[in-house]
């Protein structure tokens, strides 16, 4: 009994205090829009695309001693990147350089390369190259060529030709910018022992006819000729022949008259006097040269005057 009796008072108890969540709203109860969800749910899709991609795993910083030295390398690489960019822009401008400089004309006087001009190349080969182009321009030995001093228009050896020209018989032509090493030894001088004229055989030894060629003159060119043989006649020579007896029947040409007027300027005398007293004088840029086309026959010869470093005059002797 006394179980029932406590079962009923809770039930009356209950009943007089009301239910408890009554004024609780119960879901089932609450209005929902059937659009609300999808549009939040739209709406977190969209900002979800606009927000930058996630980093990936590889381009992640790597700690540790691995990542010091990926960091080194990429740092190394980098610096010799920009070290090759500056050497390839450094070589193009070298090269623009080489090709603004234009070539020397065969017959320039003077050869000069200017070292603080010309553009170095960087490295171990590049060291020292303008000073070796100046030694090999400056010990050529080539003659310096005096353009001042070239023989008048219609001279005999007013012609210039190209070193290993061949030249006729009874011609007489300049040859410039050519080393004395190149054009035979020197087989006579004039003065006898001097260093005045150097006559220079191409082909020592030789009888027939073939190149010859002569320094000493003024403007630093050699003369080339051809001959079988050469002989230096001395102007005290000519006057022994001139002047004597023989020299009435014999003809007067061009080296005679050119002679004539050398003699009186050096040695102050008159046509048909000997020079005299100051023949020494005269002797020592002044001679005859005579050519032989053949060496057996001396019955023809070309004769040339030779004075103060010039062709005077050139005739045909028989």
């Amino acid at each position: 009994m006394r179980k029932v009796f406590i079962g009923m008072s809770l039930v009356l108890l209950a009943s007089g205090c009301g239910d408890p969540l009554k004024d609780v709203p119960r879901l089932a109860d609450v209005p929902v829009e059937t659009e609300a969800g999808q549009a939040d749910v739209l709406a977190t899709s969209a900002d979800a695309e606009t927000l930058p991609a996630a980093p990936v795993a590889d381009t992640a910083p790597q700690r540790g001693l691995l990542g010091f030295l990926k960091g080194k390398a990429d740092a190394a690489q980098a610096t010799a990147t920009v070290a090759a960019a500056e050497d390839a822009a450094a070589d193009e401008a070298v090269t623009d350089d080489l090709d603004d400089v234009g070539s020397a004309p065969d017959d320039a006087e003077v050869v000069v390369v200017e070292a603080e001009e010309a553009p170095r190349r960087r490295g171990l080969f590049g060291l020292g190259g303008g000073d070796v182009q100046l030694a090999a321009a400056t010990t050529s030995g080539a003659p310096r060529v005096n353009r001042r001093a070239a023989p008048r228009p219609g001279a005999p050896d007013a012609r210039e030709i190209a070193y290993g020209t061949t030249v006729p018989y009874g011609q007489i032509a300049r040859v410039c910018g050519v080393p004395g090493a190149k054009l035979g030894p020197v087989t006579q001088t004039w003065p006898e022992g001097g260093r005045g004229y150097q006559l220079h055989d191409s082909t020592p030894g030789s009888t027939g006819a073939h190149t010859f060629y002569m320094t000493g003159f003024k403007d630093g060119c050699a003369r080339q000729f051809t001959a079988a043989l050469v002989i230096f006649g001395s102007p005290e020579s000519w006057e022994q022949i001139h002047y004597g007896p023989a020299g009435e029947s014999l003809p007067v040409l061009a080296t005679d008259v050119a002679y004539e007027g050398v003699k009186s300027k050096v040695c102050r005398v008159g046509k048909g006097k000997p020079c005299g007293s100051r023949m020494k004088a005269l002797e020592r840029d002044t001679v005859f040269v005579s050519v032989y086309e053949r060496f057996e026959d001396n019955t023809r010869w070309k004769n040339i005057l030779l004075h103060d470093g010039e062709v005077v005059a050139m005739d045909m002797k028989n």
